[in-house]
């Protein structure tokens, strides 16, 4: 029984200092300028998440059907799943991993020359046709859909100052910005 409230202490514990540091962002002095969001927002949004992650998940272990044998990582490792349960260590790809370093450290390169949108359109693509995935309509789909909905965020919930890159590159993201409404 004590085992099973031995789980519920990380979740407890991180509980107290979210909520604790949810308190704090309460008395943030500052002075706000319109309709823009105070520095108080994203403490309070991401401090939220953690707050409700922490209660679902403790909601979920105390509802748990009691065990007398306590699960431990190691023994759901070790556990085939299934019949015929791989017995060889899965394929690596360690080619593919430095593969994808060189794209990051293009993509960070190559941002202001290219735009924030064209940039991180390219990458995801790249990244995604780098991960083995085949499927170009779906691959174009995901990266612009990811890049436009990243370019939203950024620019327009966030207010983040994003490149919009060297002409030619520079009139996509402008006109982008002003379908978005972003000035």
């Amino acid at each position: 029984m004590l085992s099973r409230y031995r789980g519920l202490v990380p979740y407890l514990l991180v509980l107290a200092v979210a909520l604790a540091l949810a308190w704090n962002t309460f008395h943030f002095q500052f002075t706000p300028h319109g309709d823009r969001p105070g520095p108080d927002v994203w403490p309070r949004a991401i401090l939220a998440l953690i707050i409700v992650t922490c209660l679902v998940r403790i909601l979920a272990l105390l509802r748990r059907p009691f065990s007398s044998d306590p699960v431990m990582l190691k023994d759901v490792l070790e556990t085939p799943s299934g019949a015929g349960a791989q017995t060889t260590a899965p394929k690596r790809y360690p080619l593919l991993l430095v593969t994808g370093i060189g794209l990051t450290i293009a993509y960070v390169a190559l941002l202001s020359t290219l735009g924030f949108f064209i940039g991180t359109a390219l990458y995801i693509a790249t990244l995604i046709r780098t991960g083995r995935y085949r499927r170009w309509p779906v691959i174009a789909v995901v990266a612009l859909g990811g890049a436009l909905a990243f370019m939203f965020v950024f620019m327009r919930i966030v207010y983040l100052s994003l490149p919009i890159g060297v002409p030619p590159f520079a009139q996509v993201s402008l006109m982008l910005m002003q379908l978005m409404g972003i000035r």
